[in-house]
């Protein structure tokens, strides 16, 4: 089961949308994305809000009106890494691992 929680800013009402099952066009569709190349984050950002989007059946601008800034790569990561197969210990190494290097490279 493939979830996502999003919150309506303004009454602070959260929605948790579903996704029982992930077709293999989607895993197709989520290998592409991690073999594409980007100009910038936010075309990379954007391409991920749109994949997990299209997952839930739901609008691109719900997703980044419904998460806080700081939690929303991890949040579309554990979708995504969900719909690799990844399991939630390897998906939570690879966002800590992400974070980390952000927060190196902020410090260069």
């Amino acid at each position: 089961m493939y979830t996502l929680e999003l919150t309506n800013s303004k009454t602070k009402e959260v929605t948790t949308h579903t996704q029982p099952w992930v077709s293999g066009k989607q895993l197709i569709t989520a290998l592409k994305l991690n073999n594409a190349v980007y100009e910038d984050d936010e075309e990379s950002t954007m391409a991920l809000v749109n994949f997990v989007a299209d997952l839930f059946g739901i609008k691109a601008n719900d997703i980044l009106e419904g998460i806080q800034a700081h939690e929303l790569m991890q949040k579309l990561y554990e979708v995504y890494y969900k719909v690799l197969g990844y399991s939630e210990k390897k998906s939570q190494k690879l966002i800590q691992f992400m974070k980390d290097g952000e927060a190196e490279a902020e410090l260069d």
